[in-house]
């Protein structure tokens, strides 16, 4: 799960990777992010941790100085609250020799992504705790009878907005939101529904989901809604939207809001962080229905919208 604070211009995500009915999930509060003012040019990072369970944790930190595009920045000068071992409690403190590490450096740009693990994992569905597709590796999260990919489906070759309609060439196509590859590797690709389905329009066909799993209809997502008992913001990553819609993914789908691309005025994506639709392979008339989360409310919402629209793909096992 994820949680996203913004402090002076850093984005600070502190991530848990599981999220079960029976092991309670980390929680991390209070982060804070500094530089001394001593002129030794050291990061103080702050932050409070409690996990229900006692279970130790592993705390990481991982750099960006591309606002989040590449994660690749060193930040191996860093001791204190950091690596395995980590217990609950306050005032977690992490000292980051910055100055040291990076001589002369400045950035506008830089987010810091803080990873908390604590090393349980009983929400993945029997068996199979991950699947490999495209090169990619996708973890499963079992919710109720259902078993699902926990991650937005990223398969294909990225076209620009502008190159118009993907298209029935034998390449599956995807869009990536505002054109960078990176937002698909956050997010997942954005696809039109008859790209989604590979010009099959029956309900519970695989389209482009692996072997074995498939495009889930409007019914399978109501049972799913049905299963978190109508709460959107079970279904939200931690960290995703805010007040009534914060989300808290007790269910372990993690969801993200990574916007949509629409059809009309010349394919422009839209609401990332504050809106996801998945598509569905119900068709309705000349639409389909598609299921969306909302950054301000903790509804899960059912509507048929235009094929042409690019919304994300969740895939379920058949």
């Amino acid at each position: 799960m994820k949680s996203i604070i913004k402090l002076t211009g850093i984005i600070v995500i502190l991530t848990s990777l599981t999220i079960t009915a029976q092991n309670h999930v980390p929680v991390v509060t209070n982060v804070t992010f500094e530089e001394r003012t001593d002129g030794s040019f050291i990061v103080d990072i702050h932050y409070d941790v409690s996990d229900a369970d006692n279970d130790t944790m592993t705390v990481t930190m991982q750099v960006s100085t591309d606002a989040g595009q590449t994660w690749n920045f060193s930040s191996s000068s860093i001791a204190g609250d950091v690596g395995s071992g980590i217990i609950s409690g306050t005032g977690k403190h992490i000292v980051w020799a910055f100055g040291a590490e990076h001589p002369q450096f400045f950035s506008d740009q830089v987010k810091v992504k803080i990873e908390a693990d604590d090393n349980v994992d009983s929400t993945v569905c029997p068996g199979i705790p991950t699947v490999t597709y495209g090169g990619k590796i996708y973890h499963t999260v079992q919710i109720g009878d259902q078993c699902w990919l926990r991650e937005n489906l990223d398969i294909g070759t990225m076209i620009t907005s502008s190159s118009g309609d993907q298209t029935d060439n034998g390449i599956i196509e995807k869009y990536c939101y505002d054109n960078y590859t990176s937002n698909c590797e956050i997010y997942g690709g954005l696809y039109q529904w008859d790209e989604t389905m590979q010009y099959v329009t029956t309900e519970g066909a695989k389209g482009i989901c692996p072997s074995g799993w498939h495009i889930p209809t409007i019914a399978e997502y109501q049972t799913l809604n049905n299963t978190v008992g109508g709460s959107g913001n079970a279904l939200k990553s931690i960290g995703e939207g805010s007040g009534d819609g914060a989300g808290t993914n007790t269910s372990g789908f993690s969801a993200l809001l990574g916007g949509y691309r629409y059809f009309n005025y010349g394919g422009d994506f839209l609401y990332l962080g504050a809106y996801t639709g998945f598509w569905s392979s119900t068709v309705y008339g000349s639409d389909a229905y598609e299921v969306s989360l909302h950054y301000n409310n903790n509804n899960v919402s059912f509507n048929y919208k235009i094929k042409g629209d690019g919304f994300s793909i969740r895939c379920i096992k058949n």
